[in-house]
């Protein structure tokens, strides 16, 4: 197939438009039974905000549609979350749509409340189309519709011409909302032609549509001419739309007020006919006869070519189209409240659906790997499973931390362990000082560098060695990523344990120069996607977290699900290499076991060698690693076996909370590096 497409008649078009940006296994399947996938929804949310962003030029927010939503107009986009294949691009095509007008309509024209005292409504005053005030409520609406339709054209055709690469989600949209077959039928079949403000408004409408007919009503040809579509681009701003619209209302006002006028001035002759005596002498007379049938056929309605189902149907589309022209349009899926707090806690985190290859050749057998890219108190409030029990309360304020409460126990020995971790940094902290010290050398007695003073009087006695150069030798600077199981079999004192030293290389860091730290945790879950996914959460990066992030977010760390080891590696390898800059990049591992399997990795996966291989992948990019192991409870001399079969000569066996065991083997790691 042409990277075009197929071509339909009029224009080319794939079977989605967001094929182009969105990876071949992204589906728009968020609800599976009862489970909501939250990771998708916020990917697509963000995807398509982005979009907006890209094509306004301003930071516009996009929403979800739930049964608490309120918006106001020039400020959000609101969408559904029902965005299967088939309205996935039109979706996008509205968001788009509605986030232009925010950039480019003045949403002051409808300020006021009451239409007859708005902007707009002092424009068509001022301009003499309701000099003397008398128009009505539903005149003002009338207007406002026109104006919001070639506003909508003016908008569209900007972005459709300064964006060509969204053109196929606005065609999507107009797909759905105008170029409906039912709606192509009745404009051939000259539908909708009583000179009444609902048929022109219909054809109004419609005047895109290649099957409109100019002289299917009789002021549609001057409408068609003062709009001027072809040159729709001439309208600068939304008060010039305006002035567009009152011209074409004065037109159809008029139009309608003369069928209206010849309407009754029929029914008066056809009453004066009927007062006056008739020829013949019975009801079989001829003459009666066809003046019986014509006058029938007058007051009869002209006999439709659509059928009682397509009638239905057209009565459906136009309700569509008002919908759209009057900002009405109706979302398909709405979130819950708590569903909507979830979706947006995952969006400002940046979480996103990775995928891993767990085969060796890289190319097949992809399972789902998620990353949450920042630890915020939204997190920590929507995805109880991953933090200590009633964390949510604690950090949302709606409890305080007491030591008598059953609930906050485990909070306050994490605490403890965190405060722990700060002492011992310190300690920490002093053994790295030495990378604050630079050490200078002096050579003197040169050709050339600078002029040595003290040497200055030795030029007259022929030596031109009277130069020196000082040489400044500094320590390199270091990118610590620190992974810590959070899997089930960590919990208690190996847990906490872990989260003290790193805790304290953190604090360490903060005591000194060239180092930045990372702290990630990594588990099992399968309430966000129904089923289970290996996650790793980021809860601390020096390059843009204060040490105050740790002390406030890290008492609420919990272990959550299963041992992912490798797939959560993989899925942050290349954040690791990017975020290390060029830098020396070491990799901290703290681990107690034995990788398990995760939901759809094939049935050969080897846990064990995939996390080798991908250890390996590490090294082989310039990642260097520290893989600490943590006693294991349940596989003895086994356990130390896997660890040494994954992580091999970089495996330590030492206790995380000595600070000398630490500071050891962190030290010789940069004295390796700075060779």
């Amino acid at each position: 197939m042409s990277i075009l497409g197929k071509f339909d008649g009029r224009r080319y078009f794939t079977n989605s438009a967001s094929s182009f940006w969105l990876n071949e296994d992204f589906d728009t399947r968020f609800k599976r039974g009862d489970s909501v996938d939250y990771t998708k929804l916020a990917a697509t949310q963000r995807a398509i905000a982005n979009f907006v962003n890209i094509v306004t030029g301003k930071p516009i927010p996009v929403i979800f549609q739930s049964a608490d939503s309120s918006y106001t107009n020039g400020e959000s986009v609101v969408i559904g979350t029902k965005l299967d294949d088939k309205n996935f691009d039109p979706a996008v095509g509205l968001a788009l749509h509605e986030g232009s007008h925010i950039a480019l309509t003045d949403f002051n024209m409808f300020k006021g409340g009451i239409l007859a005292n708005t902007k707009m409504a002092k424009i068509v005053q001022l301009n003499g189309y309701d000099p003397e005030m008398s128009m009505s409520h539903s005149d003002f609406v009338t207007i406002k519709n026109l104006l919001n339709w070639i506003e909508d054209r003016r908008i569209d055709f900007h972005i459709y011409t300064t964006a060509p690469g969204y053109r196929m989600y606005y065609e999507a949209m107009y797909d759905k909302y105008f170029n409906d077959k039912v709606i192509d039928k009745a404009l051939r079949e000259n539908e909708k032609t009583d000179e009444s403000w609902d048929d022109y408004m219909f054809h109004v409408i419609n005047l895109t549509n290649p099957n409109r007919n100019l002289q299917a009503l009789k002021a549609l040809q001057d409408i068609w001419n003062v709009i001027d579509l072809r040159n729709i681009q001439r309208l600068e701003n939304t008060e010039q739309a305006l002035l567009i619209a009152c011209q074409v209302y004065k037109l159809i006002k008029d139009a309608v007020a003369e069928a209206e006028a010849e309407q009754q001035a029929n029914k008066q002759d056809e009453s004066q006919d009927e007062s006056q005596p008739q020829d013949g002498t019975g009801n079989g007379g001829e003459g009666n006869d066809e003046d019986k049938s014509e006058d029938s056929d007058d007051d009869s309605e002209s006999v439709s070519s659509l059928s009682p189902v397509e009638r239905a149907k057209l009565e459906k589309a136009i309700e569509r189209q008002r919908d759209f022209l009057e900002g009405e349009n109706k979302k398909t899926g709405k979130l819950t409240k708590s569903q909507a707090s979830i979706v947006n806690a995952v969006r400002e985190s940046g979480t996103e659906v990775r995928q891993v290859a767990t085969n060796e050749s890289g190319t097949a057998d992809f399972v789902d790997a998620i990353v949450i890219k920042k630890l915020t108190p939204g997190i920590i409030a929507s995805m109880p499973q991953m933090f200590e029990s009633y964390s949510e309360d604690y950090v949302s304020g709606k409890r305080s931390l007491d030591e008598n409460q059953h609930a906050a126990k485990s909070i306050l020995r994490n605490d403890a362990a965190v405060t722990k971790g700060i002492v011992l940094g310190k300690i920490l902290g002093r053994k790295l000082q030495l990378r604050n010290a630079n050490r200078t050398l002096k050579t003197t007695r040169l050709q050339a560098g600078k002029i040595d003073r003290r040497l200055i009087s030795q030029l007259g006695f022929d030596n031109a060695n009277v130069f020196h150069r000082i040489v400044t030798d500094r320590y390199k600077n270091y990118f610590i990523h620190i992974s810590i199981d959070a899997s089930g079999s960590m919990s208690g004192d190996k847990f906490r344990n872990s989260i003290t030293s790193a805790v304290a290389v953190a604090q360490a860091a903060a005591m000194t120069t060239g180092i930045r730290v990372q702290i990630s945790l990594r588990g099992t879950d399968s309430t966000i996607g129904g089923k289970e996914r290996a996650v790793t959460i980021y809860a601390y990066d020096s390059a843009h977290d204060k040490l105050s992030k740790i002390r406030n977010y890290f008492k609420y760390l919990s272990v959550f699900g299963c041992t992912p080891e490798g797939i959560a590696f993989k899925s942050i390898e290349q954040d690791i290499k990017r975020d290390a800059k060029g830098d020396e990049c070491i990799f901290v591992n703290y681990s107690d076991g034995y990788p398990t399997n995760v939901s759809g990795c094939a049935y050969q996966y080897d846990g064990v060698g995939f996390t080798r291989r991908v250890i390996n992948g590490f090294r082989e990019l310039g990642i260097n690693v520290v893989s600490y192991f943590i006693t294991c409870s349940y596989g003895g001399d086994s356990c130390s076996d896997t660890f040494r079969r994954m992580y091999g000569v970089d495996s330590k066996f030492i206790d995380p909370k000595n600070m000398n065991d630490v500071a050891r083997t962190l030290n010789s790691k940069f004295l390796e590096l700075a060779q």
